[in-house]
């Protein structure tokens, strides 16, 4: 089974192939992405309405690349996955049309793919010795949240943002210090280019169940306020942009860590654009007894190659789209069956 995903919630447009052996394995066969970086920069986020227009531009240019790169034709694929919520609304559409556009041409299966459930089974993608059930810690710029992956299309949450997600609290950070967007990499960058840092941030949300990081981020500003006249000295904006970090892994650890000793399970996975960050790999790394996974970069932030996953999973699984309307706010325990 060859199975096409098309991936547009927000400002990456990305296509890509996987292939199911018989023996119930996958290959990528391939998949690109395009990345609108350069366009959102002068404007210090993403503008929804030009992402669109991206997409709507990017989507047939990609995969007609991609097919002409696997040797393929559109009629040798079997199943079409796209992603239809969360996302931008406008982004989700252009998404869902173009699929639905070549799932009649092509007389193909369609299926709508939670955005979120992607990011629970990239590690898997990764990492064929990832076994259900593990625990999978969500952190993006949009999502921070820990669920239970019990199987393909079987999930429970545990932990949820309650306001800003990790990924934006290392954006703001980032704003604060006057790095250029996208800034929660670079922040990272011009943290581990130091050792440590004579700044601290209260740690945060330690007895509620749920993140927060409105509080982390308030603390933050107040700190560099105060040390406005050194922002000139890199020393000083590296320590501080360390201390914003080491706040923000240290909050992520101990939810995760906590739901590690309540649920019992010693698999864990993390995935999201926070997942590449090296400092969280490595403090998840450490924890004692307990196995941890991580999709390569490439499949920590937005691709295609996850939502062409979840269609084949769930499409193995026999589970259907029946609503292919596109989904702004879709939290994914809804899509458990």
């Amino acid at each position: 089974m060859l199975v096409l995903g098309i991936e547009t919630s927000c400002d990456e447009t990305a296509v890509a192939l996987i292939r199911y052996r018989s023996d119930g394995g996958h290959d990528l066969v391939g998949e690109l992405i395009s990345s609108q970086n350069d366009i959102h920069q002068q404007y210090g986020g993403v503008v929804p309405e030009l992402a669109s227009r991206e997409h709507l531009k990017n989507l047939p240019l990609l995969l007609d690349s991609l097919l002409e790169r696997a040797g393929l034709k559109i009629n040798e694929i079997d199943l079409i996955g796209v992603t239809q919520g969360p996302g931008l609304k406008g982004c989700l559409l252009i998404g869902l049309s173009f699929a639905r556009g070549l799932a009649e041409a092509s007389v193909r299966p369609l299926l709508g793919v939670n955005h979120i459930e992607g990011h629970l089974l990239a590690p898997r993608l990764d990492n064929p010795g990832l076994n259900f059930p593990y625990l999978c810690l969500i952190v993006s710029g949009g999502h921070t949240e820990i669920l239970e992956v019990k199987d393909v299309g079987k999930y429970e949450l545990i932990a949820r943002t309650q306001d800003d997600a990790a990924g934006e609290a290392f954006d703001k950070s980032a704003n604060l210090l006057s790095l250029p967007y996208p800034g929660g990499a670079r922040l990272a960058a011009l943290a581990d280019s130091v050792a440590s840092s004579r700044f601290k941030l209260p740690k945060v949300m330690r007895e509620q169940s749920g993140f927060s990081f409105s509080g982390l981020k308030t603390a933050f500003l107040l700190l560099v306020k105060k040390h406005e006249a050194q922002l000139g000295e890199q020393q000083i904006r590296a320590e501080l942009a360390h201390a914003a970090q080491e706040a923000i892994v240290d909050t992520l650890v101990f939810k995760l860590s906590q739901a590690i000793k309540e649920r019992g399970i010693k698999r864990v996975a993390v995935s999201g654009g926070v997942a590449a960050n090296r400092r969280l790999r490595e403090a998840i790394s450490k924890l004692r007894g307990v196995e941890s996974f991580f999709p390569i970069n490439l499949h920590s932030t937005d691709n295609a190659a996850m939502i062409a996953y979840v269609a084949g999973e769930r499409h193995r699984a026999g589970i259907r789209s029946e609503d292919l309307s596109a989904q702004a706010r879709w939290p994914v325990e809804l899509c458990s069956v």
